[in-house]
């Protein structure tokens, strides 16, 4: 596999079942046990562990497909509030040396205080696509909210 890494979880093919959109070099993949609803990550289809191995053009591509997967996800989710992390290297949290982008729809009282998601990424952080430490779509639930945000995705011409 040409730019992909046999233990990656990011260069699976099991995560293209989670992928709503996709750039030329990005793909948006809804989490299966997500922080909170809406939860998902951007993540280069190319095995890269660091921000600091993207080409230039590739970064714009990658801040303007997360600007349009906000878009969908505003839509979806009825939210204008987002986090967004990277964890860059094992000292920052980076469990997964594949870079990822997380953006997690907020809402007005969604967790008791506004920094409490990230505790929750960390604790789970090493299962991100299947974690045993947060309740998990069933296959059905994960196929409908993918193909509704991927309807939003093409529905907005991105």
């Amino acid at each position: 596999m040409d730019g992909q890494k046999n233990n990656c979880p990011f260069c699976s093919p099991v995560v293209e079942k989670a992928t709503f959109a996709e750039s030329n070099n990005f793909r948006a993949v809804y989490n299966i046990a997500p922080i909170l609803p809406g939860h998902c990550l951007i993540i280069p289809k190319n095995h890269l562990s660091s921000l600091l191995d993207i080409p230039t053009t590739d970064m714009t591509e990658m801040m303007l497909f997360s600007r349009k997967i906000i878009r969908v996800l505003s839509k979806a989710f009825g939210t204008s509030s987002y986090d967004w992390t990277i964890q860059e290297g094992q000292p920052a949290g980076q469990t997964i040396e594949h870079l990822h982008i997380h953006i997690i729809p907020r809402t007005a009282d969604d967790l008791p205080e506004p920094g409490d998601w990230h505790p929750r990424l960390e604790a789970s952080e090493p299962r991100l696509i299947d974690s045993f430490l947060r309740s998990k779509y069933s296959y059905a639930e994960l196929k409908s909210i993918v193909e509704k945000l991927s309807r939003i995705f093409i529905d907005q011409g991105a």
